[in-house]
Formats: structure tokens, C-alpha cells, sequence
């Protein structure tokens, strides 16, 4: 009965590393956090790239398949994910290689988790497309 009595340690390990799991587990968790942080960031710039072009490229055909320049800002607001909140839509007429076209340009900043952060930055995508 001594021998199972020592503070519930395992036979042959030793008392000196009681805790040591614990130990290593709050060594570790910082490293774990900023990981698992940095990829949710990745995955939100990328995300928000892909979801600012595809409006700029909606607006942009919508607006030439309807001949109105006009319908760019409105179609590409209609493609914005309610999510990605800081935005802004240009639009309008524009020439190419002299013939008649419409453009739509789309600027939103990547949402970050905490304000502050220089991970703070933007994505621009401008589509044009020929009238018609």
C-alpha cells in the first residue's frame, strides 16, 4: 500500500516531472494561437479578394449586357457579401481601343480580428468591359 500511496505517480516515472505536460502545453499555446490567427487572416484577405473581383467583374458584364453604364454600382452592390462591410463601388463609361465600354472598380479594406493590427490593408479590382 506504500507504494501506490506516493501522489498517484505511475510506476517508473518520475516525481521531478509531474506537471511537465502542463508546462509544455502553456510553452506551446502562444505559438498555437498566432498560427491559427495568421491563417484566419489568409483566409480572409483571400476571400475578400476573390468576392471584390467577382462584383467588380458582375457589375461590369451587367452593365454591358444592359448597354447602361449606369448599372455597374448597382449590380456590383448587389454581388458585396454582407460580411464585408467597408466598401466602395465606382462605375461609369469608358473607351477602348476608341470603342464604347464600361468599367467597375471595387475597393474594399480585409476585415481583421482585432483594429489596430497592421495587417490593415485593402483590394482594389477593376473590370472593363466593352458595351454589348
Amino acid at each position: 500500500m506504500g507504494e501506490r500511496s506516493r501522489a498517484g505517480h505511475r510506476a517508473g516515472r518520475p516525481a521531478a516531472d509531474a506537471g511537465a505536460a502542463a508546462v509544455e502545453f502553456a510553452a506551446v499555446l502562444p505559438l498555437v494561437l498566432m498560427i491559427i490567427f495568421l491563417a484566419f487572416q489568409a483566409y480572409m484577405a483571400s476571400t475578400t479578394v476573390e468576392r471584390v473581383e467577382n462584383a467588380a467583374r458582375t457589375g461590369a458584364r451587367e452593365a454591358s449586357k444592359r448597354m447602361d453604364a449606369g448599372a455597374c454600382q448597382r449590380w456590383a452592390q448587389n454581388a458585396m457579401p454582407s460580411w464585408l462591410n467597408d466598401y466602395s463601388i465606382q462605375g461609369g463609361p469608358t473607351t477602348v481601343n476608341g470603342g464604347d465600354a464600361v468599367y467597375c472598380r471595387v475597393r474594399a479594406q480585409v476585415p481583421v480580428i482585432w483594429k489596430g493590427i497592421p495587417l490593415d490593408f485593402g483590394v482594389t479590382r477593376t473590370v472593363t468591359m466593352p458595351l454589348g
